[in-house]
């Protein structure tokens, strides 16, 4: 076979060859000699849970404004299966802040979940007990820390604990996107306790005896360190707030009151507290004031049927009482001093000379002896030791009750 003969082959052949794989790529592929790889089905779903905060009173245009990325800091998301076991935290914290319209992305495996949201939870202030021995969701609990360091006494919160989770399972499918809103629940109260008295037979104004205010403490009793992880109050041992105040950087308004409340006024007792949450029906939150003695002066339910933000008729629901988160209780008491005046000077005749008599002679005595005493030694004081002008004791019946602005007693006083 000569060279032309043999190239004639060979160019026959690459022919051949190019045909056939024309042929494949244009034909049904299932006749050619390659093989393709099928894609892989997709083994994880991508879940967006768009987190919000619209649980409170603050609105524009008739509409709760989204405060999350104003208040949330931090947010811890926990993963449950279908059945309530535990699979996974997820933990992720705004660098300053969280954006607007936020969403945690997360990838699982396709099937049933329930999510339960926690926000501004910190190991400092509270602690979750899922470890080990504890995966399911109902055996969840989130407390304060404080209880476990300084017993039944807490002092005043550095955050603000939110709440929130998905009110059924939610499905996550493979290879698919969905969007899940959470809006979530704030468990912290800030409550400013301000208490004044009126003298005996005064109608207005107040007293202005320092001793009241510096020999009285108020107290907030509740039972509320612990919680599920839908968020109900469980384990109910009674914990007391102790008083103290705001920081100069968190300046609490109360009902749109910018005032800044007379705390430099010896007369005037002002105690804050950071409490959280209220529960409708719970008669044991309450205030308690002591006096000097560490006696019960004055104590009154905050919740309850007879609690002094649920007989108003804007907190007698749980979600008007999730809704707010600050409130201010003033108290008006009644002292002993009579016609105390608010500031000095106030003692000034109204007019010169009204204190001249009616008559002339009017001083005198109705008859002859009639100064006399009743009978003899009745001038004596009553025992030895005994002062002519006793000091005279607060009665801790309040003349007013006023929260957030609505006034619920408003005795009058005896003149």
């Amino acid at each position: 076979m000569n060279k032309t003969h043999q190239l004639f082959l060979l160019f026959l052949g690459l022919l051949l060859s190019a045909g056939c794989l024309f042929g494949c790529i244009k034909d049904d592929l299932s006749d050619c000699p390659i093989s393709v790889e099928p894609e892989p089905e997709p083994t994880t779903g991508i879940f967006h849970l768009a987190l919000t905060y619209t649980m409170h009173n603050t609105q524009e245009n008739g509409t709760y404004v989204d405060l999350f990325n104003q208040q949330v800091r931090k947010v811890d998301v926990f993963v449950f299966d279908e059945a309530g076991q535990f699979v996974k935290q997820i933990t992720e914290e705004a660098s300053p802040i969280f954006a607007e319209n936020y969403t945690k992305d997360i990838e699982l495996p396709g099937g049933n979940y329930q999510f339960v949201v926690w926000g501004n939870h910190y190991e400092n202030e509270t602690v979750h007990n899922y470890t080990d021995a504890v995966t399911l969701l109902e055996e969840g609990r989130m407390t304060l820390l404080q209880t476990l360091s300084r017993g039944d006494e807490i002092g005043m919160l550095t955050d603000s604990l939110f709440h929130g989770c998905t009110s059924q399972t939610v499905t996550v499918e493979n290879g698919k996107e969905q969007t899940v809103p959470i809006d979530l629940m704030k468990n912290r109260n800030d409550v400013r306790v301000i208490v004044r008295w009126r003298g005996k037979g005064m109608t207005e104004g107040y007293c202005t005896h320092p001793e009241h205010a510096q020999n009285i403490t108020a107290t907030l009793i509740d039972n509320n360190a612990v919680y599920d992880f839908m968020n109900n109050v469980v384990e109910k041992q009674e914990v007391t707030y102790q008083p103290g105040r705001f920081p100069e950087w968190y300046n609490p308004f109360f009902h749109g009151k910018m005032d800044v409340y007379p705390t430099e006024q010896e007369h005037v007792y002002v105690a804050d507290f950071s409490e959280l949450r209220l529960m409708k029906d719970n008669a044991d939150a309450r205030l308690v004031i002591r006096n000097a003695d560490d006696e019960i002066v004055y104590e009154q339910a905050l919740t309850g049927p007879n609690g002094l933000s649920t007989r108003l008729e804007e907190y007698q629901t749980q979600e008007a009482l999730d809704r707010e988160d600050r409130y201010l209780i003033e108290l008006l008491f009644e002292c002993g001093h009579e016609n105390e005046p608010d500031d000095p000077g106030t003692d000034e005749p109204d007019d010169p000379g009204t204190d001249e008599p009616d008559d002339p002679g009017t001083d005198e005595p109705d008859g002859p002896g009639t100064d006399e005493p009743d009978g003899p030694g009745t001038d004596e004081p009553d025992g030895p030791g005994t002062d002519p002008t006793p000091v005279p004791e607060d009665s801790w019946s309040a003349i007013t009750i006023t929260v957030n602005g609505w006034t619920m007693i408003d005795k009058d006083i005896e003149l």
